[in-house]
């Protein structure tokens, strides 16, 4: 339960946003050239089909720079790069002649020109110029996202700019941006990452629920973002993503063989909110499998539950699938609908974790690959504290067994502010700066405010706090101790952990089994070595080694498949 900013921006929100954006300068007048090289006035009105460059440029993300010693605009578009000299009526695109419909002009504010239906062809964009502004036709997909990000990142210091958005979004976008405008998420994005301003790519891919298009940009800082739009059938946007922290440097674990496992795209859920998940099921297996369901942990996480350079549900499917277990994994709601979550009032773990989590072990009970009488859950971490709510909630006893991974025993709450004050006391045995120290200790201090609320007994789900972030969300999880809560339950429990665990440390497994002392059917196992996400580290966890490829050890998935069997 990697309690960073990415992991706490959909629950948190405005409270634990420090500092302030400063509007970001877009648009920089191009140096006048020599006086004998400009049109007159009248010259500049007589050009038919004209447009700005940098402005109409600078709307779909593309960059303009200007290059002095040549007298030349370069325009940066992608993999694009259009040069344009002024009154010369040939341009290059890259390093290839294009001639131009008519050489370029100036405005009377000394604003280079350029024929649009050259700018069209040189930027490889279908599109109109209608009142001053590019309107991109559907079918240019990529130039139509790239814009819209480009109007997205502007939310924050324009709020002209969340209404231009508004036709392009399907009603129940429109209804949630009303409580959570983009300008909350984008005000998380920038002061870190920066303002997106450079279009680098674009790529699509249907989920089973939405067309998703995944664009690149670099931000004014030089950093990379990744935001996807989320489009439904239609052609209208349903989900707007930032992906803040991308996981990137994952190996595939030596465990992994092909022929060893199939995998089968689904889609199950809620009408409303349809998730797209993987079926992993054993290669030439004759007859039904059992099956277990992965639960995510806290964050907008994928259905591999990917962190930094670890998939710790893909590993487990993949060595689950060698033992004979099927699993079924899937997008989190809060990942693929992040702006519904984000403005529903009545957002609680229900809607977060729980329905989906009974919705899954329905749809793989019905699955006729599967023995629907061995469906089993696996929370991990959050997901692992959720268990006991996740049981009470299947109604139809769909379930038959399920597995704790490094499920706090105790109340979230509590352990948020234990790993702020583990992060300070780390940095100051390690002797960072103090600026840093300081920062972290600001941190714990605004969360200790934050908590004053959390716990204040007067609030209630039924009596929220005025202006309080997913209040519903905290009334509801608060004071919640899952181990104590699984005392008056009877479904048969493995509760595992990692004893080199900084966020969810080993003492949790102890309260589990001192809470359930009196139970038979439960049993436990602590792993030497391995972090939160159950990889292995010779060093103690500090979170730094999340960036470092790891795998989870194949024993893990052995273990987990052998008490699956021992409770047939």
């Amino acid at each position: 339960m990697a309690m960073k900013k990415s992991a706490w921006k959909w629950m948190l929100a405005a409270c634990m946003l420090f500092g302030t954006m400063a509007p970001v300068a877009l648009a920089v007048q191009e140096p006048v050239p020599p006086a004998k090289e400009t049109r007159t006035v009248q010259e500049d009105r007589a050009i038919a089909g004209q447009v700005p460059l940098r402005q109409a440029a600078l709307s779909i993300g593309a960059v303009v720079k200007w290059d002095k010693s040549a007298n030349a605009a370069k325009v940066s578009y992608g993999d694009i790069v259009w040069t344009v000299r002024v009154n010369d009526a040939v341009s290059d695109v890259n390093g290839m002649e294009l001639k131009l419909s008519a050489k370029p002009g100036l405005t009377e504010q000394k604003k280079l020109t350029v024929p649009w239906d050259s700018f069209k062809q040189a930027l490889n964009v279908n599109a109109d110029w209608k009142d001053n502004k590019v309107v991109v036709d559907a079918s240019d997909w990529k130039t139509k996202a790239s814009q819209f990000v480009v109007t997205w990142g502007q939310t924050a210091v324009n709020p002209q700019a969340e209404a231009e958005l508004q036709p392009y979004l399907t009603e129940a976008l429109k209804k949630a941006t009303k409580q959570f405008p983009f300008s909350m998420t984008v005000m998380q994005v920038v002061p870190t990452l920066g303002q997106p301003v450079q279009f680098v790519s674009a790529a699509q891919q249907h989920n089973g629920v939405h067309n998703t298009v995944t664009v690149t940009f670099m931000t004014d800082k030089g950093i990379p973002l990744q935001v996807e739009l989320r489009y439904t059938a239609e052609g209208l946007i349903n989900e707007v993503f930032p992906i803040y922290m991308p996981a990137a440097g994952y190996q595939k674990p030596a465990y992994d063989k092909s022929g060893t496992y199939k995998e089968e795209a689904i889609v199950f859920g809620e009408e409303a909110f349809k998730l797209p998940g993987t079926l992993t099921l054993p290669a030439d297996v004759k007859g039904t499998v059992p099956v277990v369901v992965l639960v995510h942990g806290s964050g907008q996480h994928d259905r591999d539950e990917s962190h930094g350079a670890s998939k710790i549900f893909r590993d487990l499917a993949i060595g689950l699938a060698q033992q004979g277990v099927a699993t079924v994994r899937y997008e989190k709601r809060t990942r693929e609908y992040p702006n519904h979550a984000a403005g529903a009032r009545d957002f609680t773990v229900m809607e977060e974790t729980v329905a989906d989590a009974v919705y899954a072990a329905k749809w793989a009970a019905q699955d006729k690959r599967i023995d629907k009488a061995n469906v089993y859950v696996l929370g991990h971490s959050q997901g692992g504290m959720l268990v006991p709510r996740i049981l009470d909630h299947d109604k139809d006893k769909s379930i038959r067994g399920a597995i704790v991974a490094a499920g706090p025993a105790g109340p979230i709450e509590d352990l948020i502010l234990e790993q702020l004050e583990g992060h300070v006391k780390r940095a100051k045995d390690g002797k960072q700066p103090q600026a840093v120290i300081s920062q972290l200790e600001g941190q714990v201090a605004g969360f200790t405010q934050f908590l004053k609320t959390i716990k204040d007994e007067k609030y209630s789900v039924d009596n929220l706090p005025p202006n309080f972030p997913m209040a519903k969300w905290w009334m509801d999880f608060r004071n919640t101790y899952a181990a104590e809560v699984s005392k008056k339950q009877a479904i048969p429990l493995f509760v595992i952990q990692g004893d080199n665990d900084f966020q969810v440390d080993k003492s949790h497994l102890d309260v589990w089994k001192k809470e359930l002392t009196q139970r038979n059917n439960v049993e436990y196992k602590l792993y030497p070595k391995l972090n939160h996400f159950f990889i292995p580290s010779e060093q103690p966890s500090t979170g730094a080694e999340y960036a470092i490829p790891g795998n989870v050890p194949l024993e893990v998935a052995e273990d987990v498949a052998k008490w699956i069997k021992a409770q047939k």
